[in-house]
């Protein structure tokens, strides 16, 4: 009789009284003591004379000190992903690592959250990537898998390991990489195939690369010509910006109300010719005047507009913010601000322009400062959930002069009865730390009520003390 058999059987006695089984109650209950601890108690582990594992080699990273790790450790307790990414970014400027008791939790983390991997490396240090390397789910801490990879082997990787091993390349040898995506890209039959190899070229772009993006804008898929046309456009002095300089100049006329559509010209026609319809998006976003005015708007920098008007960014962002067309034209010339001498007239004119969704994704595109600044100037007229929405959707971090400022904009705003007395979270968990300390009477005068975001800020504050201070590593 195996020992389950024994075990089910006692069971069995017990459930119906150890006199009808049988036997006595203190021999059933010593039954059941022996046999329920054989059958379900837990093995003792094996007797292993070896160490399990390899001794970790010696590392010589510089650790962060003891009031970092210290914060570190409140960071993980909070599980909070904006602030532990921030520690991070602190601790790869001082140059230091986490230590060696919180790089399991790290790297679980970034095992959890793919988001949170490019700073978690930068603070695993020797050691970190060595215990990475202890665990298939940790290997992405390793540095495995981003190895150099053969030119002629990198169309056959999976998914999007193909572009990344393209772009990896294309930093080491741009000319080479060039030569070798000029030489594929015709015999590609896969439309995803050509697209990646034109996407490579986004590391490193340049003028050199401008004959073959124009070659793949004859291409007919969709996906190739749309990626060849994004980054034709973010050459200010292409052909394809000379082609929309030109439609520009020729569609377009001055009036006393802004930028109007010429009578009897290419944009008083339905549908766009053959060689303006390849300079134009196939996605469908580009269709119709207002489509095809944004496209010719997208494709020249803001620099054609200064020219044009002999005028510096902020008087060419109010003109074109005049006309009936200001929308289509400022939309299109918010894809370029990058090439901007001063980027912040424009951001604030094409915001304005926009209204519900395309405005928070036009806030999202742009850099943290530059979009937390241009909330401070778009939101004069807004309530305050409208702020606080707008706000969430702004990258971080931001700047101590947006900081300062989006704090006195809240501060203005009359509190949602649901939020009365309590500070505006996203204010304080992405505002730069040492204005909001600096700061830290008038915030608790304003908002009374305590709350875990001032905990948080609280955090940050120490946070950014604790990487300040020139406690040596211990």
């Amino acid at each position: 009789m195996t020992l389950a058999d024994e075990w089910e059987q006692t069971v069995q006695a017990a459930l119906v009284g150890a006199h009808r089984a049988g036997t006595t109650p203190a021999a059933l209950l010593d039954r059941m003591a022996a046999l329920g601890v054989a059958a379900h108690g837990a093995r003792l582990p094996p007797v292993v004379d070896e160490p399990l594992l390899a001794p970790a080699p010696a590392a010589d990273d510089a650790r962060a000190h003891a009031a970092a790790r210290d914060v570190l450790v409140e960071i993980l307790a909070l599980d909070d992903q904006v602030l532990l990414t921030e520690w991070c970014g602190l601790a790869r400027t001082a140059g230091v690592t986490a230590d060696p008791r919180e790089l399991p939790a790290l790297l679980g983390l970034g095992t959890a959250h793919p988001g949170l991997r490019s700073a978690v490396t930068a603070v695993l240090g020797a050691r970190g990537r060595w215990l990475a390397g202890l665990r298939d789910r940790w290997a992405w801490a390793t540095g495995a898998g981003h190895e150099d990879v053969d030119l002629e082997q990198a169309l056959d990787l999976p998914g999007a390991s193909r572009l990344a091993a393209l772009r990896r390349a294309r930093t080491r040898d741009p000319a080479g990489t060039r030569a070798f995506v000029d030489a594929r890209f015709d015999a590609q039959r896969r439309a995803t195939d050509r697209q990646v190899l034109v996407g490579a070229l986004e590391t490193g772009l340049g003028p050199e690369d401008e004959p073959l993006l124009e070659r793949a804008l004859d291409d007919r898929a969709i996906g190739v010509h749309d990626e060849a046309l994004r980054l034709l456009r973010t050459l200010p002095g292409s052909a394809l910006a000379e082609r929309a300089a030109e439609r520009l100049h020729r569609g377009l006329w001055l009036t006393g109300d802004g930028f109007d559509v010429q009578d009897d010209e290419l944009w008083t026609e339905l549908a766009p010719g053959p060689e303006e319809a390849r300079d134009l998006l196939r996605d469908g976003s580009e269709t119709g005047v207002t489509g095809r005015i944004r496209g010719a708007a997208a494709s020249v920098p803001p620099a054609h507009w200064t020219n044009r008007l002999d005028t510096d960014d902020a008087g060419a962002a109010a003109e074109l913010a005049r006309g009936p067309w200001a929308s289509a034209l400022l939309r299109g010339v918010a894809q370029n601000l990058r090439l901007a001498v001063d980027a912040r007239p424009w951001a604030v004119a094409a915001t304005r322009s926009l209204t519900g969704m395309e405005q928070l994704e036009m806030l999202a595109g742009l850099p943290a400062d530059l979009a937390a600044r241009t909330v401070v100037e778009v939101s004069r007229q807004w309530n305050y959930d409208l702020l606080d929405h707008a706000c969430s959707q702004l990258p971080a971090p931001w700047g101590p002069r947006a900081t300062a400022e989006l704090l006195d904009r809240y501060a203005a705003m009359r509190d949602p009865r649901w939020r009365a007395g309590r500070p505006p979270s996203v204010l304080l968990a992405r505002g730069d730390a040492e204005v909001l300390g600096a700061n830290w009477d008038r915030i608790t005068g304003r908002w009374p009520e305590h709350t875990v975001e001032l905990d948080v800020l609280r955090l940050r504050m120490r946070l950014r003390g604790a990487f300040n201070t020139r406690e040596e590593s211990q």
